[in-house]
């Protein structure tokens, strides 16, 4: 329970609210990376 507990306090905290913005923006980009490639291999075929 103190793990989770520790998550909280942390996600609590201005650097989690950075880190969250990051981890977002990252998947945003890798989702459309996947999108472009899947796209372009359609239209490859």
């Amino acid at each position: 329970m103190g793990y989770f507990y520790a998550i909280l306090n942390y996600l609590k905290t201005e650097k989690a609210r950075r880190d969250m913005a990051d981890y977002i923006r990252a998947a945003v980009i890798i989702a459309a990376v996947m999108a472009m490639v899947r796209i372009a291999l359609d239209l490859l075929r």
